[in-house]
């Protein structure tokens, strides 16, 4: 009896080891995990057309400059896609409550990428170059920055003093900082012909390396991780940069694999490109607007009513169909991903009936039968002014044409070829509608250079010559008032005005697709500003990964910043 009742203690005590030992072994296994992280390594390789010229961001103008300057340079501040700026090379901003001085204080860790400290003296050398009368102006800068008096309170400390209060200044902070020791003996005449041009040195994440011609003749740019970036360590060694003649031999390098990313692909390609496994397409819009004008100085404009008119005889999802894939349909005059966008903005419906009776209204009827309204002799015929690029602008004109047929609306398209005489007709607003592109939407929600009445002059940018008082007040609010409730509220008003008078029809946003290879990883794409800010999330892009152990209970050790 005693052996049995030993032998059963013996099992009961190795049942209750093996539960206590795989208890252990199952709670470890919740709080220690294998999991795959990104680490530094591997170069990326993008395709390009064009070739580079001035990689001094105050000369950029192309496509190409502006997207190599992004990686070399900093500004003191950058601009994220809803218009919201954050600090750069500025750690912080201090605004007087008076709304008309800032005062930024440099960050310690900035340094240029020869090693030397970033300083006030750069800022203020920067800010002299662009004040300058005999420097290039690429980038209309100068306006602005020649009413703001700056001055040094310190190595790393920098007073701006405004004329008047300005609430978008921080935008235009963005502006790429550039090196004082570098650049100081070069005049600003002789800018475009400094070496710095092609040996730029600069503060942002990426450093340049060189320019090199292949044996085929191919151009290359290397750039290399900037040990010294003020932020986290970057995971890429670096970028390189292929740059091709035209798009269709582009097109082939990515799909060959000689590159792992090209912006901007034909129809044609992207096809191509969703077939091949290892390719993957973010889609994102740049905030770039095509607007239809309606001059409201043609006497067939004046009337609000026949400007709500044509607004209602125009079926905007009809007229961008077959574009679905180019295009992000516009509801209103700011960015719906802007912070001062108005959520429940409803654009006047596409509506014949009302249209007609709009028109009827206000005395045009077609008397003669000939399908055009008339009223005293005079025919509702308009000019549709547009230009041959891109492409697909002279489609919708034409659908446009289609669509206020039926209302009796006579649209007759006119398409200039030349820059020049489009500039003169532009400029001498010798039109009744304008099919235009409209850029950097999305850098504030500050409108006033396009729609207020001081703009409407043949110097301005009103291009619709609206002269409202109840607009030309909200556009004065919101730029002067720095708190963004009072901002938003003043930009709702602005954008329900606008839908009521109709000044312009927003007609869409161009979408544009970054094709990179999959084993590039931690891209995330948001709205573009700029088509270089698709490299803002640069520093959370890696190549290579490997194994660790996580524990559970403690916090991740690093993660991905974007700029």
């Amino acid at each position: 009896m005693h052996t049995r009742y030993l032998v059963r203690w013996q099992t009961f005590f190795a049942v209750v080891g093996i539960l206590i030992v795989g208890g252990l072994l199952v709670q470890l296994s919740f709080t220690r995990q294998a999991v795959v992280v990104p680490v530094p390594g591997g170069t990326y390789t993008e395709g390009l057309v064009g070739t580079p010229q001035y990689l001094n961001p105050l000369l950029a103008t192309t496509d190409v400059d502006r997207v190599i300057s992004s990686l070399l340079f900093d500004g003191l501040s950058t601009l994220q896609p809803d218009g919201s700026v954050v600090p750069a090379l500025a750690e912080e901003w201090e605004v007087a409550d008076s709304g008309m001085v800032y005062t930024c204080t440099l960050r310690s860790a900035a340094r240029w990428h020869d090693g030397m400290p970033v300083s006030s003296a750069d800022v203020l050398f920067t800010l002299e170059l662009i004040r300058a009368p005999d420097i290039p102006d690429p980038n209309q800068l100068k306006e602005l920055w020649s009413r703001v008096e700056a001055r040094a309170v310190g190595e790393r400390r920098v007073r701006f003093e405004l004329e008047r209060p300005y609430a978008p200044f921080l935008s235009y902070t963005t502006l790429p900082i550039l090196p004082a020791h570098l650049l100081e003996g070069v005049s600003p005449a002789d800018l475009e012909l400094s070496p710095f041009n092609l040996e730029p040195v600069g503060t942002g994440p990426f450093r340049f390396v060189q320019i090199a011609e292949s044996e085929d003749g191919t151009l290359s740019l290397e750039l290399a991780a900037n040990p010294l970036y003020y932020r986290n360590p970057l995971y890429l060694e670096g970028i390189r940069m292929l740059f091709y003649r035209d798009r269709g031999a582009l097109e082939e390098a990515l799909l060959d694999g000689e590159v792992d990313g090209a912006f901007g692909l034909s129809p044609e390609a992207l096809a191509r490109v969703a077939e091949e496994p290892t390719l993957v397409s973010y889609r994102t819009y740049l905030q770039a607007c095509t607007i239809l004008f309606l001059n409201t100085r043609s006497p067939l404009l004046t009337d609000v009513r026949m400007r709500q008119a044509v607004a209602m005889g125009l079926d905007r999802t009809a007229l961008l169909q077959g574009y679905e894939d180019q295009v992000f349909q516009a509801n209103g005059p700011i960015s719906p991903i802007s912070w001062a966008h108005k959520p429940d903005l409803v654009a006047l419906p596409h509506d014949l009936d009302q249209a007609a009776a709009l028109l009827e209204g206000a005395g045009w009827v077609d008397h003669n039968g000939d399908g055009i309204r008339d009223r005293d002799v005079r025919s509702f015929e308009l000019t549709l002014l547009t230009q041959n690029i891109p492409a697909e602008r002279v489609t919708l004109a034409r659908r446009i044409e289609q669509q206020l047929a039926p209302l009796g609306i006579a649209a007759r398209v006119v398409v200039v070829d030349d820059p020049q005489e489009f500039r003169q007709r532009f400029a001498a607003r010798d039109f009744d509608l304008l099919l235009y592109g409209w850029g950097q939407l999305g850098r504030d929600p500050d409108e006033f250079a396009l729609w207020h009445s001081s703009q409407a002059g043949t110097e301005g940018l009103n291009l619709s010559s609206w002269q409202d008082p109840e607009t030309d007040a909200l556009l004065e609010r919101g730029r002067a008032v720095r708190g963004r409730d009072v901002r938003t509220q003043a930009y709702w008003q602005f954008q329900e005005r606008f839908v009521e008078q109709v000044p312009a029809i927003p007609l869409y946003y161009p979408v544009y697709t970054y094709v990179m290879n999959s084993r590039i990883r931690g891209v995330q794409l948001g709205p573009l500003n700029d088509l270089g800010d698709r490299f803002q999330g640069v520093t959370g892009w890696y190549i290579k990964t490997q194994k660790m152990i996580l524990d559970r209970s403690q916090p991740a050790s690093r993660s991905g910043d974007s700029r």
